[in-house]
């Protein structure tokens, strides 16, 4: 199946913030089995699952992996998943992933690829189990997924975040609405507990009527200036209906200025609205910031609260929902990371808001 059947076919069914984030740098091939664990929204009869070899934005300083990396070639030995209702539960059944009718992938240079559909017949609130058996020295993986990640090891389960993880559980359903957010570490959920589906995100999702889907692209670290290159993590952006952009915390921290980050974020909006989506735009939120970045801060959401970002469907002032009163907007009430009140708490004003 190519990618582009499978964005025709299939819609996300959880809300997880996945992507790839990190490279790993092994000093010579290595055999692992890992697991990863995806509460499902909605349920459905077929799914299937989407990868990547690319990263998707720059990791801290850059020194270890940039947005735009791809990875090296490394091999899928077998692949399977299997349903159950809890994270670290042990399923009943698995099924075999295939590729193409293989079991096997060999995976190399920037390429995007989906196994072959599964029947699984669930229901909302079951919890799909992926298990990988692979071999390689530089694949993408996930530092800060906020998912319980295990690979095996003298047949224990222990924490092991390196292996690759899904960038969509894609479910084949009737989707009237297919919603994206797309940002940092914030949209991600890093605030909040693992497997606790409690970010902002997955709270919006949840009051969404049942034939809307949601995808979260948030990962930590990003900036939009590794998002307005326009490369595989804006095109995955771009399959959606909806989508809501939150950048800017880390642009600012790594110095962009208020002019360089409102570029970015009119190149983001125009080319989603060119790919046909329907853009919200949020102001950037607090982060306790100081000195030029704390004034470049304020820069930015003046502009997007002036409507100097053009093109935009509607903006959703994020800034003045998790921060304190004016004049000190850019002080957090629930954290740089908000945690899982005020996660609540945005989620609610985004629903009153009536933006979607």
């Amino acid at each position: 199946m190519t990618v582009t059947d499978f964005y025709k076919t299939f819609s996300s069914d959880c809300t997880a913030g996945s992507a790839n984030q990190v490279l790993t740098r092994f000093p010579s091939p290595e055999t692992r089995t890992g697991r990863c664990y995806y509460r499902l929204s909605h349920g459905g009869r077929r799914y299937s699952l989407l990868f990547s070899n690319r990263i998707d934005s720059t990791y801290a300083d850059g020194s270890i992996s940039r947005a735009n990396d791809v990875g090296g070639t490394w091999q899928i030995h077998a692949m399977r998943v299997g349903l159950c209702s809890a994270p670290g539960e042990e399923p009943a059944m698995f099924h075999t992933c295939t590729f193409d009718g293989s079991p096997t992938l060999t995976v190399t240079g920037d390429t995007v690829f989906c196994c072959d559909p599964l029947t699984l017949d669930a229901r909302a609130g079951d919890v799909l189990c992926y298990e990988i058996t692979l071999s390689g020295d530089c694949y993408p993986y996930h530092e800060e997924i906020v998912l319980g990640v295990t690979a095996m090891q003298n047949g224990v389960w222990i924490p092991d975040k390196k292996i690759p993880v899904l960038l969509m559980v894609g479910s084949d359903r009737e989707v009237s609405l297919r919603v994206g957010f797309i940002g940092d570490s914030i949209t991600q959920g890093c605030g909040t507990a693992p497997d606790s589906y409690s970010h902002w995100a997955a709270k919006i999702a949840e009051r969404l009527p049942a034939h809307d889907s949601v995808w979260d692209l948030g990962i930590g670290y990003a900036r939009g200036y590794d998002a307005a290159t326009d490369m595989g993590w804006l095109a995955r952006a771009k399959t959606c209906d909806v989508v809501n952009v939150c950048f800017g915390v880390n642009d600012l921290l790594h110095d962009r200025t208020a002019e360089e980050v409102c570029g970015d974020l009119q190149t983001i909006v125009s080319s989603l609205k060119n790919a046909g989506c329907r853009v919200i735009l949020f102001t950037v939120p607090p982060f306790d910031m100081t000195g030029d970045a704390m004034r470049h801060w304020y820069a930015v959401n003046a502009s997007i609260r002036a409507r100097n970002i053009t093109g935009c469907d509607a903006i959703f002032d994020f800034a003045r929902v998790l921060g304190q009163p004016a004049p000190n907007e850019h002080r957090s009430v629930y954290g740089g990371h908000p945690d899982a009140k005020g996660c609540a708490v945005a989620a609610n004003a985004y629903l009153a808001a009536g933006l979607l």
